[in-house]
């Protein structure tokens, strides 16, 4: 275990990551806390100061951003659970059915998406409250109020003080590995589909097109996460360049874009591994086409090449370079698709037409992406 830790605080010291996240956090949760209370202690209410720090550590998150939202919501959840343990302590007191009555209540009313995941937070405090006898005397009630406030304060404060730099690179990064991840499958793809079906490496191919699910998922955590990072952020101020909501839309545009064109992708080899077991419904395409279909993936390659290298999701619009690749492999398609019909049997096109319908969805994916992404100025974004 200590070795495991030291290897952890190893990693955040040498380079950005999870374990230097991680590392932050927990300083900032150190520092919110110890703040709360001391502030708690020299505002009085000793009874219920336990109530800063333990807010503190409750709402204290790696963006402002999200500190002030589970803040917001959690004194709300506090104070609407302080205000049904009052209505009762204040008025017929707290026995066995008036505890189970408002504690329904006050679990009913957690549920309001109002309060999101701090809604559980309601029903806590409405027990222990009216268990500990703090609902029975307005001034514990408002001495436990204003240590939810203190602590909730103590963490904004610490949050901002903290925060996290503005990295617009990591959400571009994403996206780019996404792309790059597509051109180094479909450029296997091609090189096998070039030797015929003795080039087939389907177990291979499937995994790692299957492995796209999670690659769009990292890269909308990661996109997400810096939309976090910008809101709210107060180095917002002093940052070289200027934050706009556009740009992490931008690359959220591509990695929908490069989502829908890995699905093709999937597609491509689930017909190719149907097509070519020997209980197929239909012919599996023979040598002929399969080299014939392997200049289409190369394209498709070439394609994702230059969106990586030339940083696509950072320009407002599309480089000459990419749009003209991509016509290009639209017409290489229709061409591929008018020699389909002059030369093969009408038994052999669903298959092949599937293979085509695929590569051709897949090039007008990435025309949309870029389509989409076009901001209007013409003018290339800084990088971050």
């Amino acid at each position: 275990m200590f070795e495991r830790l030291r290897n952890g605080v190893r990693r955040a010291r040498q380079r950005r990551g999870f374990e230097r996240e991680t590392g932050v956090v927990i300083l900032k949760c150190v520092v919110a806390a110890t703040l709360a209370w001391f502030v708690g202690t020299l505002l009085g209410g000793a009874s219920q100061v336990g109530f800063a720090p333990f807010t503190a550590l409750l709402v204290v998150r790696p963006s402002v951003y999200g500190s002030v939202l589970q803040s917001s919501r959690y004194v709300a959840a506090v104070f609407a659970g302080a205000l049904l343990a009052g209505l009762v302590g204040l008025t017929v007191g707290a026995h066995l059915w008036s505890f189970a009555l408002i504690v329904l209540v006050a679990m009913a009313a957690g549920q309001f998406r109002f309060f999101g995941s701090q809604g559980t937070q309601l029903p806590v405090v409405t027990a222990f409250a009216l268990a500990g006898g703090a609902a029975e005397s307005p001034t514990d009630l408002g001495d436990l109020l204003l240590m939810v406030c203190v602590g909730a304060a103590s963490a904004l404060a610490t949050n901002t003080l903290f925060a996290p730099a503005i990295r617009f690179r990591d959400a571009e990064n994403a996206v780019l590995d996404f792309a790059d991840g597509l051109r180094s499958l479909t450029e296997e793809m091609a090189q096998g589909l070039s030797q015929g079906r003795d080039g087939l490496d389907l177990d291979h191919w499937g995994q790692a097109s299957n492995g796209f699910d999670g690659t769009a998922r990292n890269a909308e955590e990661a996109v997400r996460r810096q939309q976090d990072r910008t809101r709210l952020n107060p180095r917002r101020l002093a940052s070289a360049r200027p934050v706009s909501p556009r740009d992490m839309d931008t690359y959220q545009d591509w990695i929908s874009a490069l989502t829908r064109a890995a699905s093709h992708v999937q597609s491509m080899v689930r017909t190719l591994r149907t097509t070519t077991r020997s209980d197929s419904r239909f012919p599996g395409p023979g040598d002929t086409f399969l080299r014939e279909f392997a200049p289409l993936l190369e394209r498709a390659s070439d394609i994702f090449r230059t969106i990586h290298d030339s940083e696509e999701p950072e320009r407002r619009v599309a480089s000459d370079e990419l749009c003209a690749q991509v016509n290009e492999a639209l017409r290489l398609v229709e061409q591929e698709r008018t020699r389909m019909r002059e030369q093969w049997d009408d038994d052999l096109w669903p298959v092949h037409s599937a293979l085509l319908t695929d590569a051709e969805r897949l090039f007008e994916e990435i025309n949309q992406g870029y389509e989409n992404s076009t901001r209007g100025d013409g003018a290339p974004a800084d990088g971050g």
